[in-house]
């Protein structure tokens, strides 16, 4: 197989790590959304308990996602420069690009307000009703751990590009 091939691959890889991460996101934004919707109706449910840790999962994921395109990026930088092409492959032609750098930050801030604003929601009012009535003393402290743990996951997206180039 030749240089050409191998980034062929790995470039189709990385695109169904984004379609993946994507679907993930839409999914679990739903789920959040109906969820939320539904917790509200039936009131004190376990619900309250369980839906925030969907929010977790999917922060964690999208953080694993994140980091394996990020690591396939740089092995195609690495074989851009390998190869003889006298046009620009991928990697080099996107980081070119200005406008990538403005609007999928504030695409990103939307999309994770979807699922982290009704989380937080949760975790701070239906959840600690659940916890209340059926007189669980650790209800603040599970709020709270599970809160810094996904803003925490979240926050931690920014230093992947760095840690998947070493």
């Amino acid at each position: 197989m030749d240089t050409t091939q191998v980034y062929i691959a790995i470039r189709s890889e990385i695109v169904s790590n984004h379609v993946l991460m994507h679907w993930f996101t839409l999914t679990v934004a739903l789920a959040v959304i109906v969820g939320t919707v539904l917790i509200e109706r039936l009131e004190r449910t376990i619900l309250s308990v369980i839906l925030p840790l969907l929010s977790l999962a999917w922060a964690a994921s999208t953080l694993r996602f994140d980091f394996f395109i990020h690591r396939q990026a740089a092995y195609l930088r690495f074989l851009e420069t390998q190869t003889k092409n006298q046009v620009p492959l991928w990697d080099t032609w996107k980081s070119n690009l200005h406008s990538t750098a403005l609007l999928v930050p504030v695409a990103d801030v939307i999309a994770t307000a979807v699922i982290v604003i009704p989380t937080l929601y949760v975790l701070y009012g239906p959840a600690q009703e659940y916890f209340r009535e059926r007189a669980w003393s650790w209800g603040r402290l599970y709020a709270v751990t599970v809160s810094l743990i996904l803003i925490s996951l979240l926050l931690s997206l920014v230093a992947v590009p760095m840690i998947a180039s070493y």
